[in-house]
């Protein structure tokens, strides 16, 4: 996926997320928490991801080789 559509898509996620906590609470701190940990769970699952992009291209090499 190229990083303008990642970007986009990231930017989205966090701008809805923070319109709706807004819209349900009517309080800014809460919209600032509800934002900063669903930037904080995006990130834990990108970097999940590539980990487990890794691990199986590592498994595949030690088929290969083998």
């Amino acid at each position: 996926m190229p990083f303008r559509i990642f970007d986009r898509v990231l930017r989205l996620a966090l701008c809805t997320n923070a319109l709706t906590v807004y819209l349900d609470s009517h309080a800014i701190r809460t919209v600032i928490i509800a934002t900063l940990a669903c930037a904080l769970l995006l990130q834990v699952g990108y970097f999940g991801s590539v980990l487990l992009l890794f691990r199986l291209l590592c498994l595949q090499r030690r088929v290969w080789k083998s």
